[in-house]
């Protein structure tokens, strides 16, 4: 497990800093460092990182008629 500070909260402690499995063996589930409280499975937090992280497509300028 690694110990890792993220832009989120625990609903239970309200702690900022969370576990995240770096091994098969130790599940998928991402908890509270501090009082253990299940926050999200490790594939939803990647999903939702990586969906941040893409750029969004520039606005098209309006076509003059």
């Amino acid at each position: 497990m690694m110990k890792v500070t993220l832009d989120l909260s625990c609903s239970i402690c309200g702690h900022t800093q969370f576990q995240l499995p770096t091994r098969a063996d130790e599940g998928s589930k991402v908890c509270c460092a501090n009082c253990t409280a299940f926050k999200c499975h490790a594939m939803d937090l990647e999903r939702a990182l990586m969906a941040i992280g893409q750029p969004r497509p520039s606005p098209r300028p309006a076509i003059a008629a």
